[in-house]
């Protein structure tokens, strides 16, 4: 039946697909969004609060803790970004020349960790960059250091190093098989075009390269910001106690045995929630304008 259908039957038979799994997920999205409004406006029935507020926003936004740590989650997250979208334009842009057949255990470098877990990733780097991890090991064995506490303190540390390191390790690849798919297939008849009318290769790139790749830099860019700034186990992980990020300051609140505490937390979901919707419409709104632009020009 499904073969032999015209093309609007076969889009709406494939809507209708699709329905089960999309009322799962927008279901349970659409849930959380509720209960943690619901909470972080003071409605918790369980412990006698019947009554809607913003004693919770109020309270939170005359915290000095939560704007360090507001500040503090940004850092990560845009030093992350802009730190992984560099690392994969380079690894893109070197890569673009060879085939899947040329490069092709270059590709399988490129995307290796893309399976791995986010959380192994952090209690690898654990292993690998602790104090008493394996190349602080081997530091104290060569005769570098004289003991294993004075290795640089990369893990656990207030500036978030070893934060900022396992997000650029686990998204670098992410970014750059993004932009390398643009790269390499329907850009290249438009720089040679350029090349035959005499465009040096800095001008091709300006005017072909870059255009065409900055959606796809942008979008996969928005992405990595998102998730990074609304991250939870890799702070918990590799972050300091003593100066935690926006979701772990949402968790510790949690964690209160006090219920009272619960709208507290649940506001800095609030923020975080509100946070990430606007910076992703103003990275795409700018991303999206400058292409346009470009393309225009070019």
């Amino acid at each position: 039946m499904y073969y032999s259908a015209s093309k609007p039957v076969k889009r709406i038979l494939l809507s209708l697909m699709l329905v089960p799994a999309l009322l799962l997920v927008a279901g349970t999205f659409l849930a959380g969004l509720f209960i943690t409004g619901e909470q972080s406006l003071d409605y918790f029935p369980l412990i006698g609060k019947t009554t809607l507020s913003l004693h919770a926003y109020s309270a939170l936004f005359h915290s000095s803790v939560f704007y360090r740590s507001l500040l503090f989650s940004l850092g990560i997250s845009l030093a992350s970004t802009v730190i992984a979208a560099l690392f994969a334009l380079i690894l893109a842009q070197g890569l673009r020349r060879y085939s899947s057949k040329q490069g092709g255990w270059l590709h399988f470098m490129l995307q290796f960790n893309l399976p791995v877990p986010h959380v192994v990733g952090a209690i690898s780097l654990v292993l690998l960059l602790g104090q008493s991890g394996l190349i602080s090991r081997l530091a104290y064995a060569a005769g570098l250091i004289q003991q294993p506490s004075q290795f640089p303190i990369l893990i656990l540390d207030q500036a978030g190093i070893g934060i900022m390191l396992e997000y650029v390790w686990k998204e670098v690849p992410f970014i750059a098989v993004s932009v390398l798919s643009i790269l390499k297939s329907w850009i290249v008849p438009y720089e040679k075009q350029l090349q035959l009318l005499g465009a040096n290769a800095w001008q091709r790139w300006r005017l072909v390269t870059l255009p065409f790749m900055l959606p796809s830099l942008t979008a996969s860019s928005i992405i990595v910001f998102a998730y990074t700034f609304g991250s939870f186990e890799v702070p918990y992980v590799l972050g300091s106690v003593s100066k935690p990020t926006l979701p772990i300051l949402a968790y510790q609140a949690y964690l209160n045995p006090d219920l009272t505490h619960r709208s507290e937390a649940m506001a800095i979901n609030g923020v975080i929630t509100i946070i990430s919707l606007l910076l992703i419409v103003l990275y795409m709104r700018w991303g999206e304008g400058y292409a346009t632009k470009q393309h225009s020009s070019s």
